[in-house]
């Protein structure tokens, strides 16, 4: 007679027969009747007291028949419910080493066959990732920010090993899986891995792009106000760190120049200035446009200013920027000998100290006069005693290079009483 092992096996290879026959067409009733099937051999093999050889080849053979249509089950009861066969075991509850229960594990999902791709991209997101916190790090470390250095990296610092962690170490990788598991299906386990790559990449790079940038000019504006109270060494201390954290901080660039330039250190105020035009600030064109002046090189001078004012006219900026660009244009053309240019550009930029209130944000309201008195007597005016007057009358903040008009002023005056 056969054994309950017997007739139990018997019936499993008929259910795996009718898979055979099913071909394509295996349905959800087909694939249950399978399962079911081999939870009944398995409790007749509990009861069996010694089980012959040719009944466990037959059983292993059975088994691999059934591993080798794994993907085909598994597609047949998934066809319409995702993740079907995960809430059959809910429902039944199938022992640890039930592992027919578990089929979706050993058949490759239709997404699995995309691994690869997502792997390699998750891998380009973690390089890029740490490359990144590197980047950042780096640049806090030059600018010798301190404890702000400190918790600005901290965090993404953080962030970014566990994550690098998830990927490239077994430590990592068992318990992410474990996390992942709760929630999320296997097959998408690697999209999951990579969109959380991604975001991280996303966040990384957005706090590359902005916080640096931002403290940056915390430090800037840290170093403006050293400068109006005269903590000049505080002041460049301020302005050199704003620079390390964001290169193509302008605004840092031309306050350091202008700082350097009070030093009368010109070669660095040149350097800086000229790296400050990159930012298209009029007022870096007409300081340096300024230096140039001094050194003669008129032709260069020239240049810079008519490219400030084009952009003083764009930006609307204030105008005390446009006055000062005005009266430097003039000063060159005064140079050169163009005097009829000189004496058009300066009275542009006289006119704009008519304005009452923008009169209120010009300080050296006087310079002009002063050089339009110098292009008047090159042109033998007389009018331009009229000048020198106001060159006197509206002298106040005058820098070195034009405190010497304002001694010819009074000498001319001097000369005219008597």
């Amino acid at each position: 007679m056969n054994s309950q092992l017997d007739i139990t096996l018997e019936h499993y290879e008929a259910s795996l027969k009718v898979l055979d026959k099913a071909g394509s067409a295996i349905d959800i009733e087909q694939a249950l009747a399978i399962l079911n099937a081999r939870d009944t051999v398995q409790k007749a093999l509990k009861e069996e007291k010694s089980i012959p050889n040719s009944r466990l080849h037959k059983l292993i053979e059975l088994d691999e028949h059934l591993r080798n249509n794994a993907e085909r089950i598994t597609r047949a009861i998934n066809s319409k419910t995702l993740d079907k066969l995960q809430s059959w075991r809910e429902s039944v509850q199938p022992s640890a080493e039930a592992w027919w229960w578990k089929l979706d594990d050993i058949a490759p999902h239709p997404w699995d066959s995309w691994d690869w791709l997502w792997v390699s991209l998750s891998i380009v997101c973690s390089t890029a990732n740490i490359s990144l916190l590197v980047n950042i790090f780096t640049r806090f470390l030059d600018a010798g920010v301190g404890l702000l250095g400190v918790a600005a990296v901290t965090v993404p610092s953080i962030l970014t090993l566990l994550q690098a962690g998830s990927q490239f170490t077994n430590t990592g990788k068992k318990g992410f899986h474990k996390l992942l598991d709760k929630k999320i299906p296997k097959q998408y386990h690697q999209e999951v891995k990579f969109a959380l790559n991604l975001m991280m990449t996303g966040a990384l790079a957005v706090f590359w792009l902005v916080l640096p940038s931002k403290v940056s000019n915390m430090y800037n504006g840290n170093g403006l106000k050293n400068y109006v109270e005269r903590y000049l060494g505080s002041a460049e201390r301020d302005f050199l760190k704003a620079i390390s954290l964001n290169i193509d901080n302008f605004e840092a660039h031309y306050n350091l120049a202008n700082l350097y330039e009070e030093w009368q250190d010109v070669e660095k105020a040149k350097k800086e200035y000229q790296l400050a035009l990159s930012g298209n600030l009029p007022e870096a064109y007409n300081n340096l446009a300024r230096l140039y002046i001094l050194e003669k090189k008129y032709s260069q001078a020239s240049l810079l200013l008519k490219r400030g004012l084009v952009l003083a006219q764009k930006n609307n900026s204030n105008p005390e920027i446009k006055y000062s660009l005005f009266k430097n244009l003039g000063w060159v053309r005064l140079e050169q000998r163009r005097y009829e240019e000189a004496q058009q550009i300066l009275q542009a930029a006289i006119s704009i100290t008519n304005n009452t209130e923008a009169v209120k944000y010009i300080q050296n309201t006087g310079a002009a006069h002063c050089l339009l008195a110098q292009v008047l007597e090159k042109q033998k005016k007389s009018t331009a005693i009229e000048q020198w007057q106001k060159c006197n009358q509206l002298a106040s903040n005058f820098n070195y290079d034009e405190e010497n008009w304002l001694y010819i002023a009074q000498n001319k005056i001097q000369n005219k009483i008597k």
